[in-house]
């Protein structure tokens, strides 16, 4: 019997194990392959959610299910230690966990997600909120309903990070509440981006760069750029980066450090960040031809959001499905992102690009921000169990 191993159970994970039973169903109807899933938690969370639940859109309780609700049953789930990996020997062909047990593989798919370094920078967790962390979004949805006015940080402290336009959404959406409750001219809104070629530059993409700052300057959100944070003091209420910038806020939102999983470090896959090194075409960790690696874990350079993780899982199903039938060929992955950018708490805009195709942002629009709603709200019966 074929074994097909997907190492971490997040977007990423749930999504291309879904789809490689589909595309090996006969298969495991036959017995003739056991695809399982290794993750710690038995629940699942919607992490792009929690950008919405910040400013009460979306309520906690939507954006959390259980793991084994989202599989294919045919996929065999371990959880807690059994789903806790303790080393992934690409090697010996085997991903060990902590209850002791060696899961070999024929096929081996990486998704282990990030991690967040919040060491990297004094006080800066307990300085700031952030909504990446759904006990923090929470306490962020709390302290903006009853904020009156004052200095609002926004900061990017280090790239690449999951979801690379929510802190531009997190912006918009800071600065379009004011507006509507009446607090606009009481609030500063402050971005800073740790990258400044050119000075105020917001995004790494020139074209969006482009759109989004212009959207700013029309709004007046002030961009400090290049603002690479070095401390954070919570009393004073001060950050600090290396250029030299002393700011003075009210509320500091924050993007913390994102490095790969320490499971990454701990079997020695990775780069100095815990990237797993990745074939941008083919999906292949370098070096190995029966491992796949897939959305946050992979170095390549492009966004780390949950919709490339969904537009690789098509790649990898295949290519992992003509593995398990001796079928050398490989499907190729041009590179596919969608996001979806807020712009405010009733519009949005959204960047479609690959490789080869940049992306050109449409005018923010209410039909735009309806589809941002629906892509999250069609998560759990659609893209996780990959029905499309």
């Amino acid at each position: 019997m074929k074994k097909v191993v997907i190492a971490g159970g997040g977007i990423a994970g749930t999504i291309v194990a879904n789809r490689i039973a589909q595309k090996l169903s006969q298969e495991l109807d036959k017995g003739e392959v056991e695809i399982e899933v290794l993750t710690e938690s038995d629940e699942h969370v919607y992490l792009p959610g929690q950008l919405l639940l910040s400013f009460g859109v979306e309520d906690s309780s939507s954006l959390v299910k259980k793991e084994k609700y989202l599989l294919d049953p045919r996929i065999k789930l371990s959880t807690g230690l059994s789903g806790k990996m303790k080393k992934i020997d690409v090697g010996n062909h085997e991903v060990v966990t902590e209850d002791g047990r060696k899961h070999r593989y024929d096929d081996l798919v990486i998704a282990t997600g990030v991690e967040y370094a919040w060491n990297e920078i004094k006080g800066y967790r307990e300085g700031s909120f952030t909504p990446f962390e759904m006990e923090s979004a929470i306490k962020l949805r709390e302290k903006l309903a009853d904020f009156s006015g004052g200095t609002v940080v926004v900061n990017v402290s280090k790239l690449p990070h999951r979801c690379p336009v929510a802190p531009l959404e997190v912006t918009m959406l800071l600065e379009d509440m004011a507006k509507k409750r009446g607090i606009r001219e009481k609030t500063r809104v402050i971005y800073t981006f740790p990258v400044g070629n050119p000075s105020g530059r917001v995004f790494g993409i020139d074209s969006t760069n482009k759109v989004i700052s212009k959207i700013f300057e029309d709004r007046g959100i002030e961009v400090i750029s290049p603002f690479n944070v070095t401390s954070v003091d919570p009393e004073k209420k001060v950050i600090e980066s290396s250029e030299g910038e002393k700011i003075n806020y009210d509320l500091l939102i924050s993007v913390p450090p994102n490095i790969g999983s320490k499971i990454i470090e701990d079997s020695e896959i990775g780069d100095r960040r815990r990237w797993v090194p990745t074939d941008k075409f083919t999906l292949n960790m370098k070096g190995h031809s029966d491992v796949y690696v897939i959305g946050d874990t992979t170095d390549l350079p492009i966004s780390k959001a949950g919709s490339t993780a969904d537009f690789e899982s098509y790649i990898i199903a295949n290519n992992v499905a003509n593995d398990v039938r001796g079928n050398i060929e490989k499907k190729s992955f041009d590179g596919s992102v969608l996001c979806y950018i807020a712009t405010g708490l009733d519009s949005a805009t959204y960047i479609r690009f690959n490789y080869n195709r940049p992306p050109v942002p449409p005018p923010p629009s209410y039909i735009h921000w309806w589809g941002k709603l629906m892509y999250n709200k069609m998560y759990w019966n659609v893209t996780a169990k990959a029905i499309v």
